[in-house]
Parts: C-alpha cells; sequence; structure tokens
C-alpha cells in the first residue's frame, strides 16, 4: 500500500504518453521545450491510488482541499505531473522525478495544486476552482505587429464547473454558458481526441448575459 504524502495524490497512468514519440524527442525536444508541445502527447489521467491525510494551510496551498477526491477515481491532472523530468545522457529513459515505482507498477505523484478534477461513474466533476471550457478557434485575422501584445479576450462555453478555493466565493456561472478570459491564463488539453482549456475561476473576466 502507498500513502500519499501532504499536499499530495498518488496516480497510477495506464502510460506515461497517449502517442508514440520518438527518443530523439524524448531526450531532448521534450526537455528543451522548443518544438513540442508536451500536453499533445503526455497523459494526463490515471486512477486515485491513495490521498493525503492533509493539505497544508501555507500560502501556496490556501484554499486548496480534498473535497470530492477519492481513491479509485480518474484524475485529470496538468502535464506536468509526468512531464517534470530530467534527461541523463548516459540513460535511455528520461528520470521522472514525480515517479514512484511500486510492486512492478509505475505511480505518480500529483500535487494537489496540479490536479484539475475527476472522473467518477462517467461524469467529470471540477474540484478546486477548476474549470473546463470548450476549446477556442484560433484567430483568422491578421493582427498588425502594434497589435500583437496587447491582451485579446477570448470566449468560451463552459463545459464543466465545481466549487471554487475553500477561500473564495464560487463564480456565478454554470455549464453551458459562455465566459470571457485572457487567453493567455489558459491551458489546452485534449483526452479521447476532444480538446479542451483548464483555467482557474477567478482567471474568468466575466459571463456573456443573454438578453
Amino acid at each position: 500500500m502507498i500513502q500519499a504524502p501532504t499536499n499530495k495524490v498518488i496516480v497510477f497512468p495506464k502510460t506515461k504518453y497517449i502517442k508514440h514519440i520518438s527518443d530523439l524527442l524524448k531526450r531532448s525536444s521534450i526537455q528543451n521545450g522548443a518544438t513540442v508541445d508536451p500536453s499533445d502527447f503526455v497523459n494526463i489521467i490515471g486512477e486515485v491510488i491513495s490521498v493525503p491525510e492533509k493539505i497544508t494551510d501555507d500560502r501556496q496551498y490556501k484554499g486548496f482541499s480534498l473535497d470530492n477526491i477519492k481513491v479509485g477515481d480518474i484524475a485529470i491532472f496538468s502535464y506536468r505531473v509526468i512531464y517534470d523530468l530530467v534527461v541523463m545522457a548516459d540513460q535511455e529513459e528520461p528520470a521522472y522525478r514525480n515517479l514512484i515505482k511500486y510492486n512492478g507498477k509505475e505511480y505518480f505523484s500529483c500535487d494537489i495544486r496540479n490536479l484539475f478534477g475527476i472522473i467518477r461513474d462517467g461524469e467529470i466533476h471540477m474540484v478546486n476552482g477548476f474549470v473546463m471550457l470548450a476549446e477556442f478557434e484560433a484567430n483568422r485575422i491578421i493582427i498588425a505587429p502594434s497589435m500583437k501584445n496587447r491582451k485579446m479576450t477570448k470566449s468560451s462555453k463552459i463545459m464543466h464547473i465545481g466549487g471554487s478555493k475553500t477561500h473564495m466565493p464560487s463564480l456565478a456561472a454554470s455549464a453551458g454558458d459562455f465566459v470571457f478570459y485572457n487567453p493567455e491564463k489558459a491551458q489546452h488539453y485534449e483526452i479521447n481526441g476532444k480538446k479542451f482549456i483548464i483555467l482557474q475561476q477567478d482567471k474568468i473576466l466575466g459571463k456573456q448575459i443573454n438578453p
């Protein structure tokens, strides 16, 4: 049995990667982040094996809780859980900082701040203030160089939303609403061919009001 340490959840992803990548990508491009986006091929789901006994109340974990996270759930987490690695010249495989090998299986330690939501009985439940939005379409308008540094908001439909962090009020929005946000704050992911965005509730700038 593995006991998760404070602030961490132990997850069991069936694979580390969702797409085949060459040894060259593993050992150079992934580490340098120059030519590939790790969120495109790193697995971001895994079974919850163990939850910590507590979450600390220091500043960096303020508002995070273990509410609605149970052993047996399928966790949706940041690519950083697996992607946090070191490439060694004399090793064929990267050294994964969060990897835990136990009884012939590979588990990963997931910081609670990197856990977005869980899947239970086929339903997605977002946790700790994270929101899942539909992916927005890329701009088809040619923008003048002088305008490229200006922040331009995007609008997306809420796919799944849960409670806020414990110290913050809940967002007055629900699934199906369209909300506005700074696209630079969005994290882009894909599960089973379905693309989506992850965002914290406090990064949402407003909600579309229909007449």
